[in-house]
C-alpha cells in the first residue's frame, strides 16, 4: 500500500509539465525551475501562521507569457495586495484630514508661466500665495 501525496507536493508528470511550458512559451526546464521557486515561496509563506490565523490573504498573481511575466521573488510577494477577509488593507500615506479639492481655475497666462517656471511644487506655491492673500493661517505639513 502506497501513501498518497498531498496535492501541494504532487510532481508534474512530463505531459503536464510540457503543457504548462507551452502555455507560457518557455522550455520544460525553465518551467520546472519556476515551479520549484514557486513551491519554495509558497512553503515560506505558509509558515506565517500568525497572519493566516488573522485571516490575511495575499491575492493578485497573473500568468502571462514568459517575456511579459515578472520574476516571482520574495520582494514581489511582499508588495502584493493584502486582504483581511474581503477588506483590502491600504498601504502608503494615510488619507489627509483636510484633502485638497480639485477645481478648474482660469489664471492669466503670465501668472501661470511665472509659477510653472519655479519648478515642481508650483501648484502648492499658488495655494500658499492665495492663503497669504486671503490672510488665512498656513497649514503645517506633517
Amino acid at each position: 500500500m502506497t501513501k498518497k501525496k498531498n496535492a501541494g507536493t504532487r510532481k508534474l508528470d512530463d505531459p503536464d509539465l510540457a503543457k504548462f511550458a507551452s502555455e507560457l512559451g518557455i522550455s520544460k526546464q525553465h518551467a520546472r525551475d519556476l515551479l520549484s521557486e514557486l513551491r519554495a515561496l509558497v512553503h515560506k509563506h505558509r509558515k506565517r501562521e500568525s497572519e493566516r490565523a488573522k485571516g490575511v490573504v495575499v491575492r493578485g498573481t497573473s500568468w502571462g507569457k514568459s517575456d511579459d511575466a515578472s520574476e516571482l521573488t520574495t520582494d514581489y510577494f511582499e508588495r502584493a495586495d493584502v486582504y483581511r477577509g474581503d477588506k483590502l488593507i491600504r498601504r502608503g500615506r494615510p488619507p489627509s484630514e483636510h484633502p485638497k479639492e480639485a477645481i478648474k481655475l482660469r489664471i492669466d497666462p503670465d501668472v501661470l508661466a511665472y509659477f510653472r517656471a519655479t519648478g515642481p511644487g508650483w501648484q502648492t506655491r499658488i495655494n500658499d500665495a492665495l492663503r497669504r492673500a486671503a490672510k488665512l493661517k498656513m497649514h503645517k505639513v506633517s
